[in-house]
């Protein structure tokens, strides 16, 4: 992968010369960019890992000391989300239920999506593990996420979360 190298002021005046260097790095910082290389400042990146919710623990998991201001959207993707309840129960994200019914030994996959300037969205989450045949949950959802929140929470409603992972990525 091409690494991203800034490109300093004095290396742009107009009393300095144009350098191999120079020229080197106008050439790889925008493949750099669209690799999404991790040497690329999160201001450019389109679409940046804010942070990774483990949900091996616990019955809340919070994301926290977040900076959403610079961006339109979040992205959600769950991956393999599960919990020990013997009975079946629901998973909230953002303080709003996005799919129910899911039993002990059942995981959640799938991807939600957040408008930050009204909170409004789309939970499109999949039982892959459901008993009978896999169960899919397509939602519109209103939560109370914006750009100004600092922190997003997921929760199974009984048990506690036992496998899986939730990556929160912030869209511009």
């Amino acid at each position: 992968m091409t690494t991203y190298t800034p490109i300093l002021n004095a290396e742009v005046d107009a009393e300095s010369p144009v350098t191999d260097l120079l020229m080197t790095r106008l050439r790889d910082n925008p493949l750099a960019i669209a690799e999404g290389d991790a040497s690329v400042p999160i201001a450019l990146q389109g679409m940046p890992l804010l942070g990774t919710l483990t949900t091996t623990s616990g019955t809340i998991r919070t994301l926290s000391s977040l900076v959403l201001t610079p961006y339109k959207s979040i992205r959600a993707v769950w991956n393999g989300v599960s919990h020990t309840d013997v009975s079946a129960q629901y998973f909230s994200f953002a303080g709003q239920q996005v799919i129910t019914g899911v039993g002990r030994t059942e995981q959640i996959y799938g991807i939600i999506d957040i408008d930050l300037l009204n909170g409004i969205g789309i939970s499109s989450l999949a039982n892959l593990g459901a008993v009978t045949s896999a169960v899919s949950t397509v939602i519109n959802i209103r939560t109370s996420l914006t750009n100004a929140s600092t922190s997003i929470s997921v929760s199974v409603s009984a048990g506690s979360f036992d496998l899986g992972s939730i990556k929160i990525y912030g869209v511009k």
